[in-house]
């Protein structure tokens, strides 16, 4: 498990936003990693300490960038969505 904040793209906020992604609102992530796809490319489940203010931008093909301190760490691409009520993931 790794906790860290996240940051979701909307497109074009680095072009308008100073400081972006470090001064955009930041919501607390958890990740478990579940997998390796053939790239090296990570699969992993996410959650949000805040589901409520992370719900209205959780869709397949949300991209968020997760976050240590001021640097991007990694880039995520949500696949898919978990209904709350099969599981505690989102």
């Amino acid at each position: 498990m790794y906790a860290a904040t996240s940051v979701f793209v909307h497109g074009g906020d680095a072009e308008v936003r100073p400081g972006w992604p470090t001064g955009a609102d930041q919501l607390s992530v958890l990740l478990q990693e579940t997998g390796m796809l053939p790239s090296g490319a990570r699969l992993c489940k996410i959650d949000f300490l805040a589901r409520d203010l992370a719900r209205p931008f959780v869709h397949p093909g949300a991209v968020l960038l997760i976050m240590e301190g001021p640097k991007v760490v990694a880039t995520a691409v949500i696949s898919d969505v978990l209904d709350p009520a099969e599981g505690t993931e989102n």
